[in-house]
């Protein structure tokens, strides 16, 4: 089952802190996204494996845009 981690807000995201393979548990910070000169981090909901990322680093991304899939 594919689980996604979504930005919590809209901004561009400035760097990816996991990588594709990397086991992670819930609340680790998975990237930083800045939004209005903010750096806010993003952490993980729940633990597993980051399947892959689905956006590039200095991309602009939306608020609830899915950024990395998750696989149990």
């Amino acid at each position: 089952m594919k689980r996604h981690i979504n930005s919590p807000v809209a901004g561009q995201l400035l760097s990816r802190l996991v990588e594709a393979g990397d086991r992670i548990e819930a609340d680790t910070e998975i990237a930083i996204v800045e939004s209005m000169k903010m750096h806010i981090p993003v952490s993980a909901e729940q633990s597993g494996r980051v399947g892959r990322w689905l956006v590039e680093e200095k991309s602009l991304v939306a608020e609830g845009q899915a950024l990395v899939e998750l696989e149990a």
